[in-house]
């Protein structure tokens, strides 16, 4: 594409391709204005499970043996609860609310009355691009003394009735995601943003070996940086997302419209970016479900079940974390599809889609 090869040969004739290159700092002021409203800062990096790693490091600061737990949802992916293992800390599971499929206040509450002081972040997550309640962490963070990061991977696009993205002006970094799968796609990547300038030099410094200046590390470090061809990538779409957004909504809008039996995620924001479109079968727990993935693959469409298993329900998870009763989180897996959304579809695609899966779970549920 034009826009591409042009960005590519200025980079060819810098010669500078990583390192906070120019077209990275063009990257980073373009998302700050034209998501945040010129309001906060960013740094990218070059994916946003790092991203989320330096950002949980820098919050929670020197390991406090203390201070040990990650307070984060089930019922996310499973980048979440590795980023708290690789930064020393122990993932502490709590529940879900069975309409947003956030983390659920009440049974976050009853995890910081038994934990307490022993959590040293809590991890919100904006689910399937779904906004978290900052004012709520903002208390909670005050009540026990913990940081707050915000996995928002799924959230670039997401905007408030002001048009303004997820987190803007919030001080908490909010850590997203620009891997192929998103909306806002480029090859992989992702970026930080806060309010807070400091934080923000601060975590340039670490997604670079802790290098303030020079080559000698002065903080924690590891090499976090996003190369010049995937933040013209980056530049090129951010141009379009606003288009590729309105069409994934338009798209999930007919879904909704088409099947009225099926369960949807209820979030609160006037604009939502969607990745793929979410939704509960309308019964019959995991059979049903899975039924219904078998019966649309033989008829040539694909459906998947994210985030099916959740984080309680994972080998690896299930030795390294800590968890309190998931009965939301079981119960919403085990319903679970993860309908076809792409740039390329039509609402025409999603009425064949509809149709047959209105025909097959009449079969399934008579």
């Amino acid at each position: 594409m034009s826009e591409l090869t042009g960005l590519f040969q200025e980079i060819e004739a810098i010669g500078r391709f990583s390192n906070y290159g120019p077209i990275n700092q063009r990257l980073e002021r373009a998302l700050v204005r034209e998501m945040f409203g010129d309001v906060g800062v960013c740094v990218t990096v070059c994916n946003a499970t790092l991203g989320l790693m330096l950002a949980i490091r820098q919050a929670v600061g020197a390991p406090d043996p203390r201070r040990r737990y990650a307070l984060m949802p089930a019922f996310t992916f499973a980048a979440t609860a590795q980023a708290a293992l690789w930064c020393g800390l122990t993932p502490l599971l709590c529940d879900i609310d069975p309409e947003t499929w956030l983390a659920a206040p009440g049974a976050e509450q009853e995890l910081v009355a038994r934990y307490g002081e022993e959590i040293a972040v809590m991890v919100p997550c904006t689910t399937f691009g779904a906004p978290v309640d900052f004012a709520h962490y903002d208390r909670m963070a005050r009540a026990t003394g913990a940081a707050v990061v915000v996995d928002a991977a799924a959230a670039v696009g997401s905007r408030d009735s002001a048009g303004l993205n997820l987190g803007t002006g919030q001080a908490w970094p909010s850590v997203f995601s620009m891997h192929a799968t998103k909306p806002f796609a480029t090859l992989e990547g992702g970026f930080v943003y806060s309010a807070d300038p400091d934080r923000i030099r601060d975590l340039r410094v670490m997604a670079n070996f802790g290098f303030a200046s020079g080559r000698s590390a002065v903080m924690p470090g590891l090499n976090a940086k996003l190369n010049e061809v995937t933040a013209a990538m980056g530049l090129v779409q951010l141009d379009r997302l606003a288009a590729i957004v309105a069409h994934r909504e338009a798209l999930a809008a007919a879904y909704r419209a088409m099947l009225p039996d099926f369960s949807f995620q209820r979030a609160a924001i006037a604009v939502q970016a969607h990745v793929f479109l979410p939704a509960l079968v309308p019964a019959r727990g995991r059979a049903g479900r899975d039924a219904v993935i078998r019966r649309a693959a033989a008829a040539g469409i694909e459906i998947g079940a994210y985030y099916d298993p959740h984080l309680g329900a994972q080998p690896y998870f299930r030795q390294t974390c800590r968890s309190g009763p998931l009965p939301v989180t079981d119960a919403v897996a085990d319903r679970m599809l993860s309908l076809p959304l792409h740039d390329t579809m039509t609402v025409t695609d999603v009425q064949r889609i509809a149709a047959t899966l209105r025909a097959i779970w009449r079969e399934i549920d008579r």
